[in-house]
């Protein structure tokens, strides 16, 4: 038995600081819905106001 991590950065071009708020809210949800349909296990997530942090 094993267990296979990754962890994904991303960001906005420019590294533009706009993921703050609602928008943020909306973002992680995105991402999570999108997890759970494709059956990957998201273990942490970090929306930062310019960059995104998964760690699955």
């Amino acid at each position: 038995m094993s267990l296979l991590t990754d962890h994904m950065v991303f960001a906005p071009k420019y590294r533009g600081k706009l993921l703050v708020g609602d928008v943020a809210m909306i973002c992680e949800g995105i991402i999570c819905k999108t997890c759970v349909e494709m059956d990957i296990q998201v273990i942490e997530i970090a929306v930062n106001p310019d960059h995104v942090h998964i760690f699955f």
